[in-house]
């Protein structure tokens, strides 16, 4: 019987699937992903590293051979690259995320529910930061919070007419 390959969806006729994929992973993973953590003296510092060499995993994150446990991480993000901005935005749900700001202050961000997410050790979010009309781009940050890091987060439907105050 003559063997047979598969062949994704997507993938055109003589294009190897690997060699794709590799060309979407060096979007994703280029740049530089800045970390916020506890420098061991009541203070924070920044480290700064390649977007290729940085893993949030279980119980830390990685970044290269270097491991930082969770509780030292503060925040991390790193900026995606810009994407197209359409003047008629669709109304969608929203998500309420309130973070430890440091010094016993509280962060509010009010973002797009399709731009949050959850994991077992980290919430992630999508940030819009600045808007080129002239290229009619958006720049984007991903900034993921630890758990610990979080104080709630809400889920606030299309239909909803504003937050509660709580």
């Amino acid at each position: 019987m003559p063997r047979r390959t598969l062949r994704p969806e997507g993938v055109a006729e003589g294009v190897d699937p690997v060699d794709q994929a590799r060309t979407l992973d060096v979007s994703i993973a280029s740049g530089i992903v800045k970390i916020l953590v506890d420098d061991g003296a009541g203070g924070t510092g920044t480290i700064e590293a390649p977007a290729a060499d940085f893993e949030a995993a279980e119980r830390g994150i990685m970044i290269g051979r270097r491991f930082i446990p969770w509780h030292r991480i503060h925040r991390y993000e790193w900026d995606l690259p810009p994407k197209d901005f359409a003047e008629d935005r669709r109304t969608s749900a929203r998500v309420r995320l309130v973070v430890d700001g440091g010094a016993g202050t509280r962060e509010e961000h009010l973002i797009a529910a399709d731009g949050f997410e959850t994991g077992a050790s980290a919430v992630t979010m999508l940030v819009e930061d600045v808007v080129d009309a002239e290229n009619g781009t958006v720049s984007v940050r991903r900034v993921g919070y630890p758990w610990h890091r979080v104080y709630e987060y809400e889920r606030i439907p299309v239909d909803a007419a504003s937050a509660p105050d709580l």
